[in-house]
């Protein structure tokens, strides 16, 4: 798939009806303006666009964009598709990530997410315990044992994330103690706080927030202004927020100013 941010007004409908379908899926919500300027389109265009995807149930239609549909409301996208949207600027903030918040020695917690998990590929330290609820994760983070200590929790493995979720895995949380949390989120407004789509997985992310010292947010700019399902955490719960170049500075000035730690990945 392209790039949406190099393709321009040159990307075929197609193309560019697909990536708007994977932006609502992921984000919960989209504007017609954002999407005009994203994309170097008209309004009409992106009208036109929406209107097409609304009536192949990609998406509902609504005054100034459009939302997910409503069965969809606390779903989410698969994994694996997930993975392929802004994946350069996901790389960047997981090698920041790593390089910066990681000592030789820590026990961490990694989230699930698909811009956390990129994390493990750059976990170069000695002496390091993960704790997870991603089955993904520790697939990936096979290929560094025996020189990391990896814990998965219990729960039910959902298919669409491929996290394990339910009282077992909060529990899991609840009785451990780690130094950070790497977390991911699908939504952030300054009003609103940090959203995510699914109650299960907010729950059990709750857990691993409670037990370490610190939260790290990992969040590519696509997210900034974006709104989901339900509540995740407020923003004075997070101590530090890695985002991109491309992260609106109005709200990065702001959520400086609340107090939070805010970096940019190069």
């Amino acid at each position: 798939m392209l790039e949406p941010d190099q393709s321009g007004a040159k990307m075929l409908t197609e193309q560019r009806r697909s990536i708007i379908a994977e932006l609502v899926d992921e984000q919960g919500s989209v504007t017609a303006e954002n999407l005009g300027t994203r994309f170097g389109v008209s309004h009409m265009t992106i009208y036109r666009d929406l209107k097409v995807l609304e009536a192949l149930g990609k998406l509902r239609f609504v005054r100034g964009g459009a939302i997910r549909n409503e069965h969809d409301t606390i779903n989410e996208p698969l994994y694996f598709a997930k993975r392929k949207i802004h994946k350069k600027q996901k790389e960047s903030i997981a090698a920041y990530a790593a390089t910066h918040f990681i000592r030789d020695g820590d026990f961490i917690i990694l989230e699930a997410g698909t811009t956390v998990s990129a994390m493990v590929k750059h976990l170069k330290h000695k002496h390091l315990t993960v704790m997870t609820n991603g089955l993904e994760t520790v697939n990936e983070a096979t290929s560094l044992l025996p020189d990391l200590t990896v814990m998965c929790c219990g729960g039910i493995l959902r298919d669409v994330s491929h996290t394990f979720v339910g009282p077992q895995a909060e529990q899991f949380f609840h009785e451990l103690r780690g130094k950070t949390l790497f977390l991911g989120a699908s939504g952030l407004t300054i009003e609103g706080g940090i959203t995510d789509p699914n109650p299960l997985e907010i729950q059990v992310k709750r857990a691993m927030a409670a037990s370490v010292e610190h939260v790290v947010l990992l969040l590519d700019s696509s997210k900034f202004g974006q709104r989901s399902f339900s509540l995740l955490l407020a923003l004075g719960q997070v101590h530090t927020l890695i985002t991109d170049a491309n992260a609106p500075s109005a709200d990065v000035e702001r959520l400086r100013a609340l107090g939070v730690d805010v970096r940019i990945a190069q």
